[in-house]
């Protein structure tokens, strides 16, 4: 299979109609809002970005940033009319892009599908109309469920869905709750941000205030765990989970607080696989005679053994015996599966 890769192509904050408590896209974009990227920008972007693509994967153009189909038309036009180029020369396999859920009716993705998109990811933040309001998103959890069903009538178009989690006024169970109506919604797939306060955005007032207090990473590494679990086991992939740690959200004075990790997916996945030991150990009869062999994707070794090997460490020391950690690249990613001379069993995230 191969792996999918986007050429990013970024429009700060452009077609949003206000601010959300949130965001500051030209500081975590590095680009300034006021900006447009003109008809060089974007074929010398793409060309560059081209080139360092290997032939073992797809390639989307990817839109992000800002509410791509709230730009005005004629630089959309001018945007996807380029990036369609690519396409119909074989290039890319097509065009993604990201926007507000209020922005899309039939008529938009009619405009869209005819330059070739084929991906549209939602910025839902949350699925929660009080959560939405006091970030002020402008919409409702309707608007998405209503954009969905819109896009759903269009089977060639992936649809993607970003959450928050951690905004004022959310708690664990909300998110969870989220997490669950996002699930019934079926996207493709789906990224998990958890918030951040970022400098310049009207939430740094409420942080400096004490109005707002953000998750730590600890917590937000357990909200993202439970947020996941229902995504899991109804088959949602999540590509991505925590902001990416670019130049310009590691320059010093952008992030003032929040949970940002550069390695903020594995610290979920060693948390999920601590619960996972963990009931493996309530499942097995330590055997002192014999050698317990625990199987796992080689992908997985490192969440398994967690931050300087103590989860790992922390299991072979209660099960009193010689645990072994067999890797096997036939075997399913996020399951653990074991055995001895007394024992046998597996057990997968989805059964937490």
């Amino acid at each position: 299979m191969k792996r999918h890769v986007n050429i990013a192509l970024f429009v700060p904050h452009q077609g949003c109609p206000k601010d959300c408590v949130f965001c500051n896209q030209a500081r975590i974009t590095g680009q300034k809002r006021e900006r447009q990227l003109t008809e060089e920008d974007v074929r010398q972007s793409i060309e560059t970005q081209l080139a360092t693509i290997r032939s073992d994967q797809t390639v989307e153009i990817a839109f992000f940033g800002g509410s791509f189909t709230g730009l005005p038309r004629g630089y959309q036009t001018m945007l996807l009319s380029i990036a369609h180029e690519f396409v119909a020369a074989g290039k890319v396999s097509g065009i993604r892009l990201s926007t507000r859920p209020d922005y899309i009716a039939p008529h938009i993705m009619d405009f869209l599908l005819s330059y070739g998109v084929t991906s549209i990811e939602l910025g839902c933040q949350s699925l929660d109309d009080e959560v939405l309001a006091r970030a002020k998103r402008g919409h409702t959890a309707a608007h998405v469920e209503r954009a969905v069903a819109i896009i759903r009538q269009y089977p060639t178009v992936q649809l993607g869905l970003q959450l928050l989690p951690g905004l004022p006024g959310d708690t664990r169970a909300i998110s969870v709750r989220t997490a669950q109506a996002a699930a019934m919604l079926r996207p493709d797939f789906m990224r998990i941000y958890p918030a951040l306060v970022i400098a310049g955005t009207e939430l740094e007032g409420m942080y400096r205030s004490g109005e707002y207090v953000p998750l730590t990473v600890d917590e937000a590494v357990q909200w993202t765990a439970e947020v996941w679990l229902p995504l899991l086991k109804a088959g949602i992939p999540v590509i991505r989970m925590g902001l990416h740690s670019s130049d310009d959200l590691r320059q010093a004075g952008t992030v003032l607080a929040g949970p940002l990790h550069p390695s903020f997916r594995q610290l979920v996945e060693t948390e999920l696989f601590s619960r996972l030991l963990k009931r493996m150990m309530e499942a097995i009869v330590p055997d002192t005679q014999a050698c317990l062999n625990v199987r796992i994707h080689p992908a997985d070794e490192t969440a398994v053994r967690g931050p300087k090997g103590m989860v790992w460490r922390t299991f072979a020391q209660q099960m009193r015996d010689e645990s072994k950690l067999v890797l096997d690249r036939d075997h399913p990613r996020y399951t653990v599966s074991w055995e001895s001379s007394s024992t046998v069993g597996t057990l997968s995230f989805t059964d937490l």
